[in-house]
């Protein structure tokens, strides 16, 4: 804590009691630091908000702007400042040869590849080089590149294209750009940046695949609604490829899942989803996952999203273990997972009335009485009563049903 008298209160991460580098605010209105409050809530499995002690049920985590441009200017104007992430001291390398290399439309593809490796290397060397790259422009200038590489260059220039643009992807998500920067590159040139990570998710090496992901999870976090509603043709389609894969690692499929969360509530991207096979391979996911608690959360609330249609409810219902999956995850890994399951189930039996006799089967009717006696959260015990209240008269005349749970 020393050298942090002088600093703001409310510029102070309440876990790690150090200067914000990644402000991010979760649903009880509370700003953390991005790294601090993410190991509380994945490598500690903590599920309440720190300072609240509130059960969080929305684990969303979105990016404070205005704090994090708040942070900047008080550092840019103090002195002894130990944020190094926003430290105004001057760096101690030349960056014009990077920005002539990256900024040159002449410049030959070597000397961009020659570029990003310096770049790598001094980001690599102290992370801190990332931030004093980004002031300089450097950032935006790799941004660019992504968007605007032609693969016709691979005619005229030593360097692939193709590698220049996985290499450009990677070096990109290593300098971290701040959520400013990030928002302003992905908006400019109607959104370019966006389709060249969006088409890397197909065509991209395996890492470069990875950090597209990573990357676009990110953008979507700070970009306005109308580039949400139109997105890239083949964005979705990317995602479920990679997702269908089953061979990403956790940080990469909760970048996918989160994508999908943050571009399906606009425009017709439900639609678009339902059509590239979001639900079956959810639903396969979902089957496969018993122990991570936020990526079952973030599959039902997929889910939930697609299913507000009727191609996706369709959809689950037609397939082999949709409504079987949903049933396993209540009263399972918690009440999070309790309730996004209950809601979908809820949206289930609401319109598709083929699936009554399907839930008396793989035990969902039982689920749902054991859930109103043992289940702590209201929500999800009004949930399971209405389901309840609406079917029981047909579920009761069915030899199926369980009878210990009349009354």
């Amino acid at each position: 804590m020393d050298g942090l008298d002088n600093v703001p209160p409310f510029f102070l991460c309440p876990i790690s009691l150090q200067v914000m580098e990644d402000p991010v605010t979760i649903s009880t209105g509370v700003s953390y630091d991005r790294a601090s409050i993410d190991r509380w809530l994945t490598e500690y499995e903590h599920h309440t908000c720190p300072v609240t002690n509130q059960h969080l049920t929305d684990l969303t985590l979105t990016p404070n702007a205005t704090l994090l441009r708040l942070i900047q200017s008080w550092a840019a104007c103090s002195t002894g400042c130990v944020a190094p992430a926003v430290a105004a001291t001057k760096p101690g390398f030349d960056v014009s040869e990077i920005l002539g290399d990256l900024g040159d439309p002449a410049a030959r593809a070597d000397g961009k590849a020659k570029a990003l490796k310096t770049i790598r290397s001094l980001v690599l060397d102290d992370d801190g080089n990332a931030a004093h790259m980004e002031k300089a422009g450097v950032t935006s200038l790799v941004a660019s590149l992504i968007a605007t590489c032609e693969p016709s260059e691979a005619l005229r220039n030593i360097v692939d294209p193709v590698v220049l643009i996985d290499e450009a992807t990677s070096v990109l998500h290593l300098l971290k750009p701040s959520p400013e920067t990030l928002r302003e590159v992905s908006e400019s040139r109607n959104g370019e940046l966006i389709a060249s990570l969006a088409s890397l998710l197909q065509r991209g090496s395996n890492q470069a695949r990875v950090h597209a992901a990573l990357l676009l999870r990110s953008i979507y976090e700070v970009v306005g609604d109308n580039l949400k509603a139109r997105i890239p043709v083949d964005l979705i389609e990317g995602v479920v490829e990679i997702l269908k894969d089953q061979n990403a690692d956790r940080a990469t499929t909760m970048a996918l899942l989160a994508i999908m969360i943050e571009v399906l509530p606009h425009g017709k991207n439900r639609l678009k989803a339902v059509q590239a096979g979001a639900v079956a391979v959810t639903v396969d996911l979902l089957v496969e996952e018993s122990v991570d608690r936020r990526k079952c959360e973030a599959m039902l609330y997929l889910l939930e999203l697609m299913c507000g249609r009727a191609e996706g409810r369709a959809e689950l219902v037609g397939h082999p273990a949709g409504v079987a999956a949903l049933v396993a995850k209540v009263l399972s890994l918690s009440s999070g997972v309790t309730a996004r399951a209950v809601k979908v189930l809820g949206l289930v039996c609401r319109y598709c009335g083929g699936v009554m006799e399907e839930m008396l089967q793989v035990g969902g009717v039982a689920k749902l009485f054991m859930l109103v006696q043992m289940e702590s959260n209201r929500r999800s015990r009004e949930m399971a009563k209405a389901i309840l209240g609406n079917h029981i008269k047909a579920w009761s005349k069915s030899p199926c049903f369980p009878s210990h749970c009349l009354p």
